[in-house]
């Protein structure tokens, strides 16, 4: 028995081993391809900024009037205020005879007959110059004098700028990463060691590997991931960055040996105690043994039976929860996914191992009330393996920065005041900020800070849905969320909410984008233009907050954002057409249009008990075929605004021509102002905002019918 849960304990640590190292280089190769990318992105923008400066300097007519004197000593004093000026690092003038004329470096370390030769292998308009030690980046172009079909080609400037070590070393990018440029498999600069340098140089030789492809290459025994980029030009050169794979894995070897010692100790004092207790125990252990199995082969569902108060039954329950746990931390793991990489991996390991580091250290006090003298040294050692466990655990979970909001209680109302001056200027000129902010909203419990970043992020992906302007509405509004709505939105809880919605007339989202607003890094942004993370920002603010979020968007109208956040505060003066009760039982029929199927069933079930016919239809095509075919009266047509092929204006309009007394209400998820300014329904038009509730939609129509009582007939079937 002792022999086999030994090997059962190595085999799980080579396992978990195996797995965190797999982890550990998919997170690697991620942060690599993603810095290699990053810095091609910042050598393009440096060499553009280049680019403009060459462009100044060509165009200066001083220095087409040194280059027509054709004369090198009048061309080199000349030109010798022209790298300060630009604040380059060399400059290289040469006649349209391929002589050299002026020739300036900040260093003396390259010498003019280098800078001939260099100039003639330059064809291009950039390249990458090596001498002398110093690596530049060059800007090659003509310079022409006159104009008009008359010009002349004077000769040509290089303008470089030097790359240094400790330029890339403070790029940030960098800071903790090697680095290496090599060109033709000789290592131009590198923050490498000397010696190592030789390494990496054979490692080319061997290797024709890809920019996408991640090689593994030791130095000095030490592995390291490396991955490169290739900077453009005449000849140019690659940029290797480089991560110790041993260095990222250290935490692991350590959790590793200190789990092993551990669990030697545990297996060394359980033997102990094994004879005595084994028939009261064997039973539960083999039930946790094929718990274990059956986690290992990813079955989360496995039924415990757990029966007694001993501590191999608070064992079980202790591994019964560890395992819920470690689902939960596998879902949060794939709905993260590329978020703090290593960070993440840190946290999941410390909290998974922490529930297992408890267990110890609480059946270790357990233990220690029933101690022998000869038994109380080793148990007492448990113990303090596990503190030492202990603070590995909370380390890891320092390195995973897990955030902690500071909720404060405040007048969301007063936020938005505070933020509309900062808004406009963050949206320009072209787009107008309207703002409807409802007096009689309580106050909400959350992060002001945070609670500002979702408002902000908000309006940018407003502002770049309107790229020709339009208009961004703010809204609050205290509403009540129901038992029915609940049972819609699952992590609802009824009750007064505060709603924040921010609309614009933008070019809106079809359903197939939607469904992944909120996820990390997705974004419909050209490259460089968003990281993603701006929704899911949100959307995680908001369900930290206790809060809920829903969207509303048609391509060509505009999107609506809706963050419900609990409300403090119960008053009448909160209550709003969502939350009507009492709603009187009524008669007719009614025609019920709605595209989403679980909505429309919902609330024809619920006009049923107030007592109304309802004949239901899921778009506008199928409405007006049953206006048409039904023989009964229609008192009233419920419609939703926004549905495929036909919307709800166009539908009504159509139903006039038959039913010309037919009563309606439209139904949006689009808010009041958004749909007076995107939407034309009319001035009369009767609208509910979605969500309402049912008693709120039988009393509108019970008030509308009351109130017109129209007179209704059924279309004949000529019609």
């Amino acid at each position: 028995m002792l022999a086999v849960v030994c090997v059962l304990t190595a085999t799980v640590l080579v396992l978990v081993q195996a797995r965190m190292r797999r982890h550990v280089r998919t997170d690697l190769v991620s942060t690599l391809r993603a810095e290699s990318a990053v810095y091609a992105e910042i050598e393009n923008a440096r060499h553009g900024q280049l680019e403009q400066s060459a462009a100044l300097i060509e165009q200066q007519p001083f220095l087409k009037a040194l280059m027509s004197t054709n004369d090198q000593i009048t061309v080199e004093d000349g030109s010798a205020s022209i790298l300060e000026t630009s604040r380059t690092d060399l400059l290289a003038l040469e006649n349209s005879d391929g002589e050299i004329l002026g020739f300036h470096a900040r260093s003396d370390a390259v010498p003019l007959t280098v800078a001939k030769t260099l100039m003639r292998g330059s064809s291009g308009h950039q390249d990458w110059w090596f001498a002398g030690g110093h690596l530049y980046d060059v800007s090659l172009r003509p310079i022409v004098a006159g104009s008009n079909g008359n010009e002349r080609v004077l000769g040509r400037m290089a303008l470089g700028r030097e790359l240094s070590r400790q330029a890339i070393l403070q790029s940030a990018v960098f800071g903790k990463v090697a680095f290496a440029i090599e060109r033709s498999g000789a290592v131009l600069l590198s923050s490498l060691p000397a010696n190592a340098w030789g390494e990496f140089e054979n490692s080319l030789h061997q290797s024709a590997a890809e920019p996408a492809t991640i090689q593994e290459i030791d130095f000095e025994g030490e592995r390291y991931l490396d991955s490169y980029v290739e900077l453009p030009g005449d000849h140019p050169v690659r940029l290797y960055s480089f991560q110790s794979f041993d260095q990222a894995t250290n935490f692991v070897r350590s959790l590793n040996q200190l789990l092993l010692i551990v669990g030697s100790i545990v297996i060394v004092s359980g033997a102990f105690f094994l004879f005595i207790l084994s028939r009261q125990i064997t039973r539960p252990l083999e039930q946790l043994a094929i718990g274990a199995r059956q986690l290992e082969l990813g079955d989360f569902e496995f039924k415990f039976h757990v029966g007694g108060k001993d501590e191999v039954a608070d064992l079980t329950r202790a591994f019964e929860h560890m395992r819920n746990s470690v689902r939960q931390s596998r879902e949060t793991l794939v709905r993260s996914a590329r978020l703090e990489a290593v960070g993440r991996l840190a946290g999941g390991i410390a909290h998974d191992f922490n529930n297992l580091v408890m267990i110890i250290k609480g059946y270790s006090d357990l233990l220690l009330d029933s101690a022998t003298a000869a038994t109380r040294p080793q148990i007492e050692e448990i113990k303090k393996a596990g503190d030492r466990a202990s603070g590995l655990t909370r380390q890891l979970l320092a390195f995973s920065r897990k955030q902690i909001l500071e909720p404060q209680v405040f007048d969301l109302n007063q936020t938005v005041r505070n933020m509309v001056k900062m808004l406009r200027v963050l949206i320009g000129e072209d787009v107008e900020l309207i703002t409807n902010l409802s007096e009689e909203i309580g106050r909400i419990e959350a992060d002001p800070g945070q609670l500002e970043q979702v408002i902000m992020n908000l309006a940018v992906n407003a502002r770049d849905a309107m790229p020709s302007g339009g208009k961004l509405i703010i809204e609050t509004s205290a509403v009540r969320l129901d038992e029915a709505y609940a049972r819609t939105y699952s992590e609802v809880t009824p009750g007064p909410y505060i709603l924040l919605k921010v609309s614009d007339s933008g070019c809106g989202m079809p359903q197939e984008i939607l469904k992944h607003i909120f996820e990390p890094f997705f974004t419909t942004k050209q490259p460089g233009k968003g990281t993603g993370l701006g929704l899911a920002t949100v959307y995680g603010i908001v369900k930290q907050s206790n809060g809920h979020t829903s969207v509303y968007s048609e391509p060509g109208i505009g999107t609506t954002f809706k963050i419900y956040l609990p409300s403090l505060e119960k008053s009448a003066r909160t209550v709003t057409h969502l939350n009507i009760s009492g709603a009187p039982m009524g008669q007719g029929t009614i025609l019920l249009v709605e595209d989403e199927d679980a909505l429309r069933k919902l609330a024809a079930e619920s006009l049923k008990k107030f007592g109304y016919t309802v004949v239901q239809a899921s778009n506008g095509h199928e409405a007006l075929e049953l206006a048409v075919s039904y023989q009964g009266e229609i008192a009233m047509v419920v419609t939703d605004v926004v549905m495929p092929r036909m919307s709800g204006h166009e539908l009504v309009e159509h139903l006039k021509k038959t039913r010309s007394n037919i009563a309606v209400i439209f139904m949006s998820g689009y808010t009041e102002t958004a749909r007076t300014e995107n939407i034309n329904l009319g001035a009369n038009a009767i609208l509910l905002n979605k969500p309402f509730s049912n008693e709120a939609l039988a009393r509108k129509i019970s008030e509308i019918l009351t109130t017109s009582k129209p007179t209704v007939r059924a279309a004949t079937a000529s019609k």
